[in-house]
């Protein structure tokens, strides 16, 4: 590095010696006041710079603004060489947000007091400065079906929304950990979902032809990537489906991805996605991470164990949905995969139950004490 301002010593010469800089500036001996200043030698040369950048004014319209959300989602989570750990986060984010934004502005075309959590409180002077409170997404689709009446009836308690707003709220108040499978997967039906109420409810209604080209663009590439992620998924399921045929009966969703992936027979010590590769550990593990509570706690607290399954004899009997129920959640063991009819209310084991809430044994035992 270049000393600045000081003369480069002509070669073959000792670099000039120069005083402190103190004895520099102080006053001359003789008593006058002197100038105080730097020698000329030793003054630094005035900085001269010249930006010619042209900046652009910010305007993001609400349309364009969850559109741009939309976009920075798909292009992280379809990434060529796959979303790296923090696109992956900001494209949740974005996610969720550009569906909030662009459910609202289809609200905004029909009646901007829609967007307001209190309709009747509207004024239009407050709602073009942004200074009002809106309601959040349950109730904007609440408002769309009931006084939209869009085509695509999105229902307001979707599950692919609902998980996405719980990861999302898991990322943003405290942080997650996950497979980026899981992730990416979890984000499909929510694009899906978004894809098709632009086309059938809120392109349509675009005044102008200069915003209806825009939007058109962005959503060009929205479903470019789209069909990047839904093939990706496709072709994962593909590759699993032998190790998935003939386990329809014990074969769960995983709480990660949504898939149904989790094969419970064998009663295997590291339970495991096929699809997102997430881990559950034993079978009593999983059944306690799907009915979302900790074993530890809820017995130091005084409740009970789950049900004891009469075929492996674990305590790991829940009720959930499985391949081959998928509209009706039937009891079954996460140890060994096998399914029951029900838990007895006596002694808390499952099975067969002879009557409404009495297993075989406790049936056999209250019957020969008579």
């Amino acid at each position: 590095m270049s000393d600045i301002g000081l003369p480069a010593p002509t070669e073959g010469t000792d670099p000039p010696q120069h005083e402190a800089l103190d004895d520099i500036v102080s006053p001359p001996a003789d008593g006058s006041e002197g100038s105080g200043e730097l020698p000329t030698s030793l003054a630094l040369p005035a900085l001269k710079v010249d930006i010619k950048a042209e900046v652009q004014d910010f305007h993001f319209p609400p349309l364009t603004n969850g559109l741009d959300f939309l976009v920075s989602a798909v292009e992280s989570l379809a990434a060529e060489d796959g979303p790296a750990p923090r696109e992956l986060k900001y494209a949740v984010v974005h996610l969720q947000i550009a569906a909030e934004i662009l459910f609202k502005v289809r609200l905004e075309m029909h009646d901007p007091a829609l967007v307001w959590t209190k309709p009747q409180t509207f004024d239009k002077a407050k709602h073009n400065a942004g200074d009002f409170k809106s309601c959040g997404i349950e109730m904007a689709l609440k408002r769309l079906g009931e006084d939209v009446g869009i085509e695509s009836g999105i229902d307001a308690k979707d599950p692919g929304l609902k998980a996405l707003g719980d990861l999302r709220n898991r990322i943003v108040h405290f942080g997650h950990q996950d497979t980026a499978i899981a992730v990416q997967t979890r984000t499909v039906p929510v694009l899906d979902l978004l894809v098709g109420f632009i086309s059938a409810d809120v392109l349509p209604h675009v005044e102008t032809p200069a915003d209806s080209w825009a939007a058109e663009q962005q959503m060009e590439k929205v479903r470019a990537q789209l069909k990047h992620l839904t093939d990706f998924v496709a072709h994962r399921r593909e590759s699993i489906r032998d190790q998935l045929d003939g386990h329809e009966r014990s074969t769960v969703a995983c709480r990660s991805c949504g898939q149904y992936a989790v094969v419970l027979d064998g009663g295997a010590i590291d339970l495991e996605c096929l699809f997102c590769g997430k881990t559950y550990g034993t079978g009593v593990d999983a059944a306690w991470e799907y009915i979302g509570e900790s074993q530890h706690v809820t017995i130091k607290d005084g409740g009970d164990d789950l049900a004891q399954c009469t075929s492996c004899a674990d305590a790991a009997v829940v009720e959930v949905r499985t391949v081959s129920s998928p509209d009706i959640a039937v009891f079954i063991c996460f140890g060994c995969g096998s399914e029951h009819e029900g838990i007895c209310t006596h002694c808390g084991c499952a099975g067969y139950l002879t009557w409404t809430d009495m297993c075989e044994n406790c049936h056999e035992i209250r019957f020969d004490a008579f």
